[in-house]
C-alpha cells in the first residue's frame, strides 16, 4: 500500500476511527505496511496515554476486573483502550477471542476501543506487536490503554517492560500466588490486586503479600494493595479512583518518566539487535545453517559451524 493511503489511514485513526485503528493494527500484524513507516507516522503523538499491564494466573478474572473498571473510568470522561493478548490457536495462529467476549462494556462506547491478539506461542504471550499496537491507540486519544497477558510464565516480565504500571491479579485458594510472589515477579509490580475477594482466604493473601513485600522490598508500603471482587463490587471503585489518579499525576511523576527512557531504550535496542540479524542471515549463510545434517552434529563443535556460518559475509 502507497504511503499516502498509510497516511489517510493515520489521520483518521488520530481522529478515533475505529476502522482505520483497526486497519493500522492488522496492517502491521500482516506486515502490509512498515512498523517503522507507522511509527514515523504515530509515534510523536503517541506520550499522553497511561499504559497499564494487567497480568497474574489463568482465571485470576483479569478481563471481568477490566470489564467492571471500564464504565467507572468513562465517568471520568476518560477513553479507554484494551489489548487483550488471548492464547493463540495452534492450527492459525490467531486468537481464541476469549478476553473480548468477557469485556462486554466496550460495546456501544466510541471512547472504547478493544483489541485481542494471539500470543503465537512466543514465551511470555506478550508480543512486540502489543507494544505497536499500544502506541497506536495512544495516536488515537486513549487515556488509560490496558494490555492484558495470557498469564503465563514470563508473560509478567514481558508486559512490565512495555507498560507505566504493572498490575498483578491473584485470586484466593490459587494455589500460584505465592509461588509467584517467591519466583520473584512481586519486583516488577507497582500494584498487587487480590480478585474474588468474596471467596474465603481473602485477607490471608492480602497478609502474605504483605509479609513478602515488607521483607523484600524497602518500599513495601508504597505498593498498593487492591481486594476486588466483580461478583459484589468491593473494592472495584478505589482500584478504578487509583488508575484515574496515577494518571492525572503522570506530567510530574518522575517514575513514570524514568520507565518511560528505560522502555524507549530497550526498545532501540530491540531494532537494532533485529536489523543486524536480519543483513546477517543472508541466503548462503541460511543455506548452511539448513544443510547441518546427523553427521554434522557429531563431528563439528557448534562453535566451528559458527565460525564457518560467519565466514559468508556477503551482506
Amino acid at each position: 500500500m502507497s504511503s499516502k493511503n498509510l497516511k489517510e489511514i493515520a489521520d483518521k485513526a488520530r481522529k478515533n476511527d475505529f476502522i482505520s485503528i483497526s486497519d493500522l493494527m492488522t496492517g502491521i500484524e500482516n506486515r502490509v505496511f512498515s512498523r517503522k513507516e507507522v511509527s514515523q507516522l504515530i509515534f510523536k503523538e503517541s506520550h499522553k496515554s497511561l499504559k497499564i499491564g494487567i497480568t497474574g494466573p489463568p482465571g485470576a478474572g483479569k478481563s471481568s476486573l477490566m470489564n467492571k473498571l471500564i464504565p467507572i473510568i468513562r465517568k471520568e470522561n476518560l477513553s479507554v483502550g484494551v489489548i487483550a493478548i488471548d492464547p493463540s490457536s495452534p492450527i492459525t495462529g490467531g486468537s481464541f477471542l476469549g478476553d473480548r467476549v468477557r469485556i462486554n462494556n466496550a460495546v456501544n462506547d466510541d471512547n472504547v476501543f478493544v483489541r485481542s491478539m494471539g500470543s503465537r506461542a512466543e514465551l511470555g504471550g506478550v508480543t512486540e506487536l502489543a507494544e505497536d499496537f499500544s502506541d497506536i491507540l495512544a495516536f488515537s486519544g486513549k487515556d488509560i490503554i490496558f494490555i492484558e497477558t495470557v498469564g503465563v510464565g514470563q508473560s509478567e516480565y514481558s508486559v512490565s517492560e512495555i507498560t507505566d504500571l504493572t498490575t498483578l491479579v491473584f485470586v484466593p485458594e490459587s494455589g500460584d500466588e505465592i509461588q509467584l510472589l517467591k519466583a520473584g515477579i512481586l519486583e516488577l509490580a507497582d500494584v498487587f490486586v487480590v480478585n474474588k475477594s468474596d471467596r474465603k482466604d481473602s485477607n490471608l493473601l492480602v497478609k502474605s503479600i504483605n509479609n513478602i513485600l515488607s521483607s523484600t522490598k524497602k518500599d513495601s508500603k508504597k505498593i498498593p494493595i487492591f481486594k476486588t471482587s466483580c461478583k459484589t463490587d468491593e473494592g472495584i471503585e478505589d482500584f478504578s479512583q487509583a488508575i484515574t489518579s496515577y494518571f492525572k499525576s503522570m506530567k510530574d511523576n518522575k517514575d513514570i518518566q524514568e520507565k518511560q527512557v528505560l522502555r524507549y531504550n530497550r526498545r532501540i535496542k530491540s531494532i537494532v539487535e533485529k536489523d543486524i540479524l536480519s543483513q546477517f542471515w543472508n541466503e548462503e549463510r541460511t543455506a548452511l545453517l539448513d544443510g547441518i545434517d546427523k553427521a554434522s552434529i557429531k563431528t563439528k563443535s557448534p562453535y566451528e559451524l559458527v565460525d564457518e556460518i560467519k565466514g559468508k559475509n556477503e551482506l
